[in-house]
Order: C-alpha cells, then structure tokens, then sequence
C-alpha cells in the first residue's frame, strides 16, 4: 500500500534529483528536465487531488510548490546556472479536485523567479491522458496542438521559453503556432517512435506530415485496459532501443499480449484512482 513519505525521504529523493542532474551533465548530456506532468511523483506532490499531507508539502499552492521548487533549487546547485534546467508541467490534471490552469500558471511564475530555463506544457494524468488525446475537443484535434490555448495564456504572464507537446502531426500546423506566436518550441513524441527522422523531413518540407494512426484492437475497453496509445509506441521505442527498425504497421492485439505478459497478475489488479 503506498504510505506518506517521512521529512527525511523527501529531501533524500530531492538531493537525488540533483545527483542526476550533475550526473547527465558529467556524461555530455546539454541539459535537463524536471518530469512535472502526468501525475508523476512531482505532479503528485502538486495536484491536490494526490497530495493529502497536512505538513509543509501539502495543503496550499505554495505547500504543494514547495517540493518542485526545491528541486529545482538542488539541480541548479548540481550543474550550475549557464546549465540549462526546465520543466514538464501540466497545464492541468483535467480530473475533479486536481491540479488546474490557474495553479499552473502560478507555479509557473514561482518557476520563472528561480530561473528556470524553459517550461514544456502538457496536461492530464494515466487516470485521465489527455496528453494521448482523450477528452480532447475536436476543434482542438483539428488543431492538431492539445495545450495550445494554454500555452497563449501563459505566454502573456511568463517571459520563459515555451514548448508545447501533444498532438502536433504536420508541419503546417506547427509553422501557424510558431508564427502565431503561441509558442516558442514544438515537442514531439509519438509520431518519433515511428519516424525517428520526421524532423529531417519538416527542415527539408515545412507541409510535411506523420500519417500515424493510433493502433486499436477494435474493442475500446481493451485499448483503454492495456493503455493501446502508449504500449503500442512502446514497443517500437524498443525496437530502436535494441538497433530493429519499427514496425508501422504491428498488429494491435500483439501489443496487447506483449503488455499482459509483462504485466502478469498485476495487470488485472484494481489501482488507485
């Protein structure tokens, strides 16, 4: 069952989050990001809908900031200020009792006066992915850019680099929310795994495009069970993990079968919602 953490485990997970950091800049890496969105452990620490504590970390906006901004504090600390440290955030949980716009932005503001150096939007949680597209509007899949309403909103508040991740499948849509001015960086995700050269095409033709489907066995339960729109792309990260080309075209159900494999009896296990 998961329990509170103590006072000393979070500030040994926090000192950590600088090790790392130094550690990625040891290596050659030529910055880091702070994995704040999708009700990860600091999403966690800020949705209220997650964070129960009664202490220092809980309760207020600024209680919940309060893990983030150490955070950042200590892999500031760890590879300097001319290093370049950001953040994934969600622009909200899209969940009742979650994290919201209005809380994004002030935690993005607080962010901005420590000195982060680029924010990336998205939004949602594996309770409710709207970073995979669900619940989307569908004037804003037309759009192609889940968070780009969002990202025009903070822009007007902050004066930090922005980038907005999720939906982005064609370079015409992408040169309209730069040239718009709604966002400063484009992220890519999924249509990566299957064409891990798309950015070379979108240098050499701005009307390229990904022609990515997203896989379904048929049966939206099970694809909504085994997590279909991130497993299947899962799979073929792995296979250029281990030197394989992708496989575009990879039948559904064996995606299906690969995840309740690896997942055994936790698969069917109830989880905390």
């Amino acid at each position: 069952m998961p329990k509170e953490l103590s006072e000393d485990e979070i500030w040994k997970i926090i000192k950590k989050f600088g090790v790392s950091a130094g550690l990625a800049k040891t290596v050659g890496f030529s910055g880091v990001q702070i994995h704040g969105a999708h009700g990860y452990l600091v999403s966690q620490f800020l949705s209220p809908h997650h964070n129960q504590r009664s202490d220092q970390w809980g309760g207020t906006l600024k209680n919940r900031s309060r893990f983030v901004l150490e955070v950042f504090r200590e892999m500031r600390k760890a590879v300097g200020e001319d290093f370049p440290v950001g953040i994934k955030m969600n622009s909200a949980d899209f969940m009742k009792s979650g994290f919201t716009t209005e809380e994004s932005v002030e935690v993005a503001k607080a962010l901005e006066e420590e000195g982060i150096d680029l924010i990336e939007i998205s939004g949602g949680t594996y309770e409710s992915p709207c970073m995979m597209g669900n619940r989307i509007k569908a004037s804003t899949k037309k759009r192609e850019a889940y968070f780009l309403e969002y990202a025009e909103q903070l822009k007007k508040q902050i004066d930090v680099p922005i980038v907005v991740t999720g939906g982005f499948r064609s370079g015409s849509a992408m040169q309209d929310a730069l040239k718009s001015g709604r966002t400063d960086m484009i992220g890519l995700a999924r249509p990566l795994a299957i064409e891990p050269d798309f950015p070379n095409k979108l240098l050499n033709d701005t009307n390229a495009q990904s022609t990515l489907k997203d896989p379904t066995t048929g049966f939206a339960s099970i694809d909504k069970m085994t997590m279909l729109s991130i497993t299947w792309y899962e799979y073929q990260l792995a296979k250029l993990a281990n030197g394989k080309k992708v496989n575009p075209n990879q039948n559904a159900w064996s995606a299906v079968f690969q995840t309740l494999v690896r997942l055994g009896a936790h698969g069917f296990l109830r989880r905390r919602a």
